[in-house]
């Protein structure tokens, strides 16, 4: 792939980096082909790089044990281009799902050492990757928590039941009284989810 494309993609994925970011950045990164099939990041390991998804169609899949009994789920689909590895860059945690490639595709990668030397040259563009991974993580919890409020209400029979439902899920959820709702939340109305 040219340079050019590169650089065009990279501005998509993290839109914050100007042109001379770009400029600096890309020489730090080494590009790499998959073949479908190929696992790009595998749940529990605990390096912090980070891809760059040029193209392709990726899955993310999930184990649990659940008494005993090993389960695996497929937790997520999406296209390139975007970004993979954001959680463990900016949490230096354990990967929270093995991904894998699922059909041929090119990929930007940056080890957690290319990384270190972007943060000590340019500290600018490391803000901005890891604001554009907060960012990333911020949006797919906010998507599944949605999702969860939605479903957990949307089955029960009544507001009161899908409240002690998400209460029992989530903690200590109750309803506060109207007057109380009004003085937290003057003319906020709140996420719809019906019932």
């Amino acid at each position: 792939m040219e340079d050019a494309d590169k650089k065009a993609i990279i501005a998509k994925i993290l839109p914050s980096l100007n042109a001379e970011d770009i400029d600096n950045f890309l020489p730090l990164l080494e590009e790499r082909h998959a073949a479908g099939g190929t696992i790009l990041v595998s749940q529990g390991d605990t390096d912090r790089d980070l891809y760059l998804l040029l193209n392709g169609s990726y899955s993310a899949f999930y184990k649990i044990r659940v008494n005993l009994t090993a389960v695996a789920t497929n937790v997520g689909n999406w296209p390139g281009p975007s970004l993979l590895g954001e959680v463990n860059l900016v949490l230096d945690n354990t990967r929270t799902a093995t991904v894998v490639a699922r059909e041929a595709c090119d990929y930007l990668y940056l080890s957690k050492d290319s990384f270190d030397q972007i943060s000590e040259k340019f500290p600018s563009i490391a803000i901005k990757i890891l604001t554009a991974s907060a960012a990333i993580i911020n949006g797919r919890f906010e998507s599944m928590r949605k999702t969860m409020y939605s479903s957990i209400i949307h089955d029960s029979p009544t507001v009161p039941v899908g409240i002690t439902r998400l209460g029992r899920l989530l903690g200590n959820w109750s309803r506060v009284p109207d007057e109380i709702s009004k003085k937290l939340f003057a003319d906020y109305e709140g996420e719809n989810f019906n019932s």
